[in-house]
């Protein structure tokens, strides 16, 4: 059997601790110990918002983001023009390194309707079992198809749409309303590039709102109050010139989670996320190091995961990383000085 001991990432925070691992699995647990080699022990990162199926595209992303991202721009004219094969061989390599990443859930906001979750099922039927992929279904064009939607919600762990302000607001309001009627999770981009009317969607209950770059404070208060997360996108914002004012969000008692967003834009790398989402922080004022590795560990098991059909917190069993430990306040160390190249061992406890 071995041993580790250090500190160990709780819901409260850091503890001292020792475990044993036996066949991948955490066989003795012992608080306070401090027998066994040295490391930080914290939960395996979820990626709370991924679009993967992008991740084939190499070129470099020049333009707004209605250019790059939005309806009509590069990645749907490619993904359009491309090869099915070649999305999905670009999905799996995707998924393939998140889970080298210490990545072992994903939330994905699937595009292309039927045949995107079909395309996300080939890439990944040979994934390890500890991995765990939620999957937020869209319809396949900007429109109401109470066929296509049944089948969706039959396929999908929620539905994650676009911005609000990408649809008419008379189909916009027939999915989501049906889809609030179903009491399936409802997930949405927001504010991203402008500010959009929060005031309007309110109606439904939402699971999770995108980005909220440009949100008002007030925005953010009901988001706090209303107890509606929101994902931020460090790395992929930066690319369009936004940059998410995490302070304020957290000022504002928002629980923010990471993900890494566009494939094309960003790998799947939460080690990176967490270190940009640190460093601009303080552009802005502050966080704690602390704070940012919440945002990739346990926010999004306590916010996002309860009401999903496969959340962690629905799981007898969890998948933990031990990793090299460099002797610096381990928060910061894991947020600042760590990479995949740390990860020693993946254990389930």
């Amino acid at each position: 059997m071995k041993s580790y001991s250090g500190p160990l990432l709780t819901k409260e925070g850091f503890v001292q601790s020792q475990i044993g691992i036996q066949d991948s699995k955490v066989v003795e647990f012992e608080e306070g110990g401090d027998e066994g080699e040295e490391a930080i022990i914290i939960p395996t990162f979820v990626d709370a918002h991924t679009h993967s199926g992008d991740s084939f595209i190499r070129c470099a992303p020049e333009g707004t983001i209605e250019e790059v991202v939005g309806p009509g721009g590069i990645k749907h004219r490619a993904l359009n023009d491309a090869d099915e094969k070649v999305i999905i061989e670009g999905m799996r390599s995707f998924f393939t390194e998140a889970k080298k990443n210490g990545i072992y859930d994903v939330i994905e906001f699937r595009e292309g309707g039927i045949e995107g979750i079909s395309n996300l099922k080939r890439a990944t039927e040979d994934i390890d079992k500890n991995f765990n992929i939620q999957i937020f279904g869209r319809p396949s064009q900007r429109k109401y198809d109470k066929d296509e939607l049944k089948h969706l919600l039959s396929l999908s762990d929620g539905i994650g749409l676009s911005a609000y302000r990408d649809w008419d607001k008379e189909e916009f309001f027939k999915i989501a309303d049906e889809v609030d009627r179903q009491g399936i999770p409802f997930a949405l981009h927001c504010s991203e590039d402008v500010r959009e009317p929060l005031e309007d969607i309110l109606e439904f209950d939402i699971h999770h709102l995108v980005h909220m770059i440009e949100a008002s404070r007030e925005d953010l208060r009901v988001c706090a109050s209303e107890n509606i997360p929101i994902v931020i996108c460090p790395r992929s914002n930066m690319q369009f010139g936004k940059v998410p004012n995490i302070p304020f969000m957290v000022s504002n008692d928002v629980t923010l989670s990471l993900g890494t967003d566009n494939a094309m834009l960003a790998g799947p790398d939460m080690f990176k996320e967490m270190e940009f989402a640190y460093r601009i922080s303080r552009l802005r004022g502050t966080v704690t190091a602390e704070d940012i590795l919440m945002m990739a560990t346990w926010n999004p098991r306590e916010s996002l995961y309860p009401s999903l059909k496969f959340g962690k917190t629905n799981r007898k069993e969890d998948t933990y990383m031990v990793l090299d430990k460099k002797d610096y306040e381990p928060a910061y160390e894991v947020v600042t000085r760590s990479s995949s190249r740390d990860i020693k061992d993946i254990v389930v406890l």
